[in-house]
């Protein structure tokens, strides 16, 4: 078994290595994502 350089890895490869930063990333996308839908559809109401 030999082991790799990491300057051979692909560089998505070591961000895809990496699945504490994905879950954060993926926690911030959908949070973002429901805070921006709830202002639009907040936003979007008319006044009377």
């Amino acid at each position: 078994m030999s082991h790799q350089d990491p300057e051979d890895i692909p560089v998505m490869q070591r961000l895809y290595n990496r699945i504490w930063l994905l879950a954060v990333a993926g926690i911030l996308f959908f949070f973002i994502t429901y805070v921006g839908w709830g202002l639009v559809d907040i936003l979007s109401v008319p006044a009377r």
